[in-house]
């Protein structure tokens, strides 16, 4: 089932130019650096994202994502193309983009919400990656490490095989918070000041419908993700719920239908129908 596009992943009328993509998934994320750019990234180099392209990290569906990136520039998405005209994104969108070329080579994969540690030592910050199946297991692959990121960030882990300990789910970093192991003020947005147990909490909710094949942005709210928000705190019945999710979720169900089923039972978690619209 991890083998079939959702409505997010699925890259509409432009199929034929996914699959010119590597399939070999560190050769993949190399590909992806080629056209797309973590927005923020751009700002720290000094690149102001282009009027144009302050949207795209909006864009939801890998056909949108594709087919903004071709008006942009025609050619194939193997060949490099010039800043202007990249896709100014967040990890996410990486991540969808390349569970999207994995799947149309037919190999299941999967979005993850979570916190890597790679990023600002000592902090868990707010990340999403690709899981794909390798040798009958779930592989962590961050398709934001392309070549240039690993040497610019001196990465020295296989991108295409994460360890935990570099990257961890976010029921895995909910229940570390909950045991003590883990600061809850370290995880989080935390350039942004945007840390704590109630972004954990989001994040854990946002995973659960991750796995279920409904690949949200990071910002998406729905269910008691709006008033953690809010309120930013989680109250005790709150945390009680949460913890029965992350339960469920630590280990990560092995299927998306195993996933679908979870949140059927935790119907409080699952996103509205109509929640995320047409974008």
């Amino acid at each position: 089932m991890d083998r079939q596009q959702t409505e997010w992943s699925d890259p509409g009328a432009y199929l034929a130019q996914l699959k010119e993509l590597p399939s070999e998934p560190a050769a993949l994320a190399d590909a992806i650096e080629e056209f797309v750019i973590q927005h923020a990234v751009a700002r720290q180099i000094g690149f102001p994202v282009p009027a144009a392209a302050e949207s795209d990290r909006s864009l939801r569906r890998a056909s949108l994502l594709l087919d903004t990136l071709i008006q942009r520039d025609p050619r194939p998405l193997t060949i490099h193309r010039d800043l202007p005209d990249y896709l100014y994104v967040t990890c996410r969108d990486f991540a969808l983009l390349a569970i999207s070329a994995l799947r149309a080579h037919g190999i299941p994969a999967r979005l993850r919400a979570g916190f890597a540690s790679y990023f600002k030592a000592g902090y868990w910050e707010d990340h999403y990656v690709c899981e794909y199946q390798r040798d009958g297991r779930w592989t962590m692959l961050d398709a934001q490490l392309g070549r240039r990121a690993r040497e610019g960030m001196r990465i020295t882990f296989d991108i295409a095989n994460v360890p935990s300990s570099s990257f961890r789910s976010a029921a895995s970093v909910w229940h570390a918070v909950r045991r003590g192991e883990i600061d809850a003020a370290t995880c989080g947005l935390t350039y942004a000041n945007i840390v704590g147990e109630w972004w954990i909490a989001s994040s854990v909710i946002r995973d659960a419908a991750t796995l279920a094949g409904i690949e949200c942005l990071p910002w998406d709210d729905w269910g008691p993700c709006a008033s953690f928000r809010e309120t930013r705190k989680v109250t005790t019945e709150q945390a009680r719920d949460i913890d029965a999710l992350a339960q469920a979720l630590d280990p990560a169900p092995p299927d998306r239908h195993a996933a679908q089923m979870i949140l059927a039972q935790f119907p409080w978690a699952a996103p509205p129908k109509d929640a995320f619209g047409t974008a």
